[in-house]
């Protein structure tokens, strides 16, 4: 595996794990088991875009360790100060969607990738892809504006 395509991957890849785990500590381990299959099982080949591959192990990973724990408050999250309320109402409203929505709006709205790639990434079609992106949308607004 080329250097460039871990730092170039590595801080898009940690973003992503941290908002899908809500815990920045197994957002990292998760990152680090991805780039060590990487090494470690010759099956997997970064292509014309590495970004399929990475977010599709990564994606899978996050979902392995949520399976495992427990639902529990993230208490330590990092603190936002009071007068933040509507960016807090806004994580919060983004937690509470079903994770298939959180997945795509993740992907394309943090992350800058087109629907090509997160369907690519999330082994479905364009329109499901567009389907989620806006019923989060939509879902988000509902829930911003109560």
């Amino acid at each position: 595996m080329d250097e460039t395509i871990y730092e170039a991957w590595r801080p898009r890849l940690l973003r992503f794990c941290t908002r899908m785990l809500r815990h920045a500590h197994d957002a990292e381990e998760v990152v680090q088991d991805v780039f060590t299959k990487l090494l470690t099982h010759e099956r997997y080949r970064l292509d014309e875009e590495p970004g399929v591959l990475l977010f599709r192990l990564a994606r899978n990973r996050c979902i392995d360790l949520r399976r495992k724990r427990a639902p529990e408050a993230h208490a330590d999250l990092v603190a936002i100060a009071p007068d933040a309320a509507p960016l807090r109402d806004l994580i919060e409203a983004i937690d509470r969607l079903p994770l298939p929505q959180r997945e795509v709006l993740l992907l394309t709205a943090i992350d800058g990738l087109g629907y090509r790639e997160v369907a690519a990434i999330l082994g479905c079609s364009l329109g499901t892809v567009a389907a989620r992106r806006y019923s989060a949308v939509q879902q988000l607004q509902r829930s911003i504006a109560r």
